[in-house]
């Protein structure tokens, strides 16, 4: 199961507890030893400077260490303690749900109130620059590390490129925007 969130600007968190965690959360706690000599304090009050409630840390420290949650309260547990509290539209998802692409993960969507995952355009085109300019930026640092090719430069018109993202109308017309890296 997955924690699917919406953040302010509409963009999309999910969180995947551990099945590790899941099993101490809601069974009888992390194995005899395992975290010998840490301080539960102290950790509580991590938790707590970094924004988590502190009845949440400590129930989060008590199911580590003792279990005994059921799998919804464990889910609940892990959404408030690994979620931020201005995020909205909490919901726990099936994973397949999920979208199975993920080449425009970072323009995932999705409304304030929950529902459907979509892939908001616009910010897909920034996603797909910038992972076009990283390409060319890797080759180029190929290039310089190759003694047969150190003179060769990377021949791309990165403007032509960009108007040709910027006319892209669908999702697919713009993953299919890659430049020619051969050399």
């Amino acid at each position: 199961m997955i924690i699917v969130s919406t953040r302010p600007d509409g963009g999309v968190s999910c969180t995947i507890p551990s099945l590790e965690i899941m099993s101490w959360l809601t069974s009888g706690g992390s194995p005899e030893g395992y975290f010998c000599g840490i301080d539960w304090d102290a950790q509580i009050n991590d938790m707590t400077s970094h924004g988590i409630y502190a009845d949440v840390a400590e129930s989060y420290v008590r199911g580590v260490r003792c279990g005994g949650f059921t799998d919804a309260e464990a889910y609940g547990l892990i959404r408030d303690r690994d979620t931020k509290p201005e995020w909205s539209g909490k919901e726990l998802w099936d994973r397949s749900e999920m979208p199975v692409d993920r080449w425009f993960r970072d323009a995932w969507r999705r409304s304030h109130n929950g529902g459907p995952i979509y892939i908001d355009l616009q910010c897909a085109k920034s996603v797909q620059f910038s992972r076009i300019r990283a390409a060319i930026a890797k080759e180029e640092r190929r290039r310089k590390d190759n003694i047969d090719l150190f003179d060769v430069p990377v021949e791309c018109d990165l403007r032509r490129i960009r108007e040709r993202i910027r006319r892209a109308r669908e999702e697919a017309a713009l993953r299919g925007i890659w430049p020619s890296l051969e050399g």
